[in-house]
């Protein structure tokens, strides 16, 4: 099975899959830079695969990114124009919720922002189970969104939902040791309480996604 991925937390349960199944061939690059030979199956983030014109197949992770402690007025953020920073865009502009973001370039200076009260509120992956999820708060407006994570697969449907769903169980099973082996077929590191914590903290199912129109037209509107 041929997988393109992003080297992110939708991957890992893919990485994991690899410790008993030795026919996954991954390579390592965002879903907009997938090439005329299709791979049998696409991870990225589910905003990632709207941009790129792809079909959320598969909604694979819920609830990874978390608006910690609380929704406040001064919003600390890493990655300028990514996933989560599209989805919160999202989020206060459709609720006329008016904010003052800041961006930083590690975590480190976003939880020192924190800690300095420099900002009030902190938009993070689920390394805790603090904060509410994005998810969770578009829900409190009536708004239902796919998760943060997702598959478009063109081929093996069943061959990579069988792998999945084995690497969500080897990570809950045995998180450590299927955390270091996922760390070292990564092309960058991570610490592996990261790859443990974001797993533990976020909800792993794969699971064909609901209506995704208004998710598609949120992602349109707030990504350009």
């Amino acid at each position: 099975m041929k997988v393109i991925a992003a080297a992110g937390p939708v991957c890992y349960p893919m990485v994991a899959a690899m410790m008993e199944i030795k026919d996954i061939e991954i390579e390592f690059k965002k879903s907009s830079e997938i090439g005329k030979e299709k791979p049998d199956v696409v991870l990225d983030s589910t905003v990632s695969l709207v941009k790129n014109g792809l079909p959320i197949d598969y909604v694979t992770i819920e609830n990874l990114s978390r608006v910690a402690p609380k929704l406040g007025y001064k919003v600390g953020m890493t990655r300028k124009g990514g996933a989560s920073d599209i989805l919160f865009h999202a989020l206060v502009g459709e609720t006329n919720k008016e904010v003052e973001i800041e961006y930083f370039d590690t975590m480190g200076d976003l939880m020192g922002a924190m800690n300095s009260n420099k900002v009030d509120t902190v938009v993070v992956p689920a390394i805790d189970k603090a904060g509410i999820s994005i998810e969770e708060y578009f829900k409190k407006s009536g708004i239902t969104i796919p998760g943060s994570c997702g598959a478009t697969v063109f081929n093996k449907e069943k061959e990579f939902i069988d792998a999945y769903n084995l690497g969500i169980k080897l990570l809950k099973e045995k998180p450590e040791e299927t955390a270091k082996f996922v760390i070292s077929h990564l092309p960058m590191q991570f610490p592996v309480e990261f790859v443990v914590n974001t797993m533990k903290n976020s909800d792993l199912n794969v699971h064909k996604p609901e209506n995704n129109e208004k998710f598609i037209e949120l992602v349109h509107k707030y990504s350009s």
